[in-house]
């Protein structure tokens, strides 16, 4: 096997991926990659919907806000939800909602659209586009699996742009305890968001707590670019 037909994966494993396309895919990728995009598309989407969508239906559902009203109105049960419910929310909300759910959408979508704009010029019709490699069960972002995880759409011919769409993709799919990390301010920020607009508060608190939701989103912000900027430009840094 020559080597150009071997590409390394995001995973660090060779596969090989170089054989000429047929034909008949060379007809239908264009087709192909605009749908796979379209579906990733859709996705992202919804991932982008789910921290600010769930906070919209908390704040304006009758029944959840009297329930809620209800709890706090209970010294104890207050400080129970304040003590349990806030941090474990945190942890689902910053680094999987806010973080992890549209990461792991946006990379594949962009990629889909540039391989379907790859395949429609001469230049790239005597290879395939992109090809797939496998992480180890349990190491990647999403559901749990019963074997391997396909990490697809990996690009074949490498540019500055999915390089960096690539790191972003690594980072989506792939855990991290820096990222984990500096995605849980973000997460409190959503348990604070809802209280910001919670109806029925006082206007001083509702400005209190819209500029602690303010301010952790920018902690977030700013320890996650420190954090991807460590993961993927530490060597560089360091030089």
């Amino acid at each position: 096997m020559a080597d150009e037909d071997l590409r390394t994966g995001a995973d660090g494993r060779t596969t090989r991926s170089a054989e000429k396309p047929t034909t008949s895919s060379l007809v239908l990728r264009p087709f192909g990659y605009l749908l796979i995009g379209s579906v990733w598309l859709m996705i992202w989407i919804f991932a982008l919907g789910v921290p600010a969508g769930s906070v919209i239906y908390l704040v304006l559902d009758e029944d959840i806000v009297n329930g809620l009203g209800e709890r706090f109105a209970n010294p104890i049960e207050a400080i129970a939800v304040v003590v349990l419910l806030v941090p474990l929310m945190a942890l689902i909300m910053g680094p999987g909602a806010i973080w992890h759910l549209p990461t792991a959408a946006w990379p594949p979508m962009v990629l889909s659209y540039l391989y379907a704009v790859r395949s429609l010029r001469p230049s790239y019709a005597g290879e395939k586009l992109s090809f797939s490699s496998w992480s180890a069960r349990g190491s990647t972002f999403g559901p749990p699996t019963a074997g391997d995880v396909s990490m697809s759409l990996q690009p074949v011919r490498r540019s500055g742009l999915t390089d960096l769409v690539m790191r972003f993709y690594v980072s989506g799919w792939d855990l991290e305890g820096r990222m984990f990390l500096a995605m849980l301010p973000a997460g409190f920020a959503w348990s604070a968001a809802v209280v910001a607009f919670f109806p029925g508060l006082p206007d001083p608190v509702h400005l209190v707590f819209r500029v602690v939701t303010a301010l952790l989103l920018l902690s977030s912000a700013v320890l996650g670019f420190l954090a991807f900027r460590a993961r993927f430009y530490g060597d560089r840094g360091q030089s």
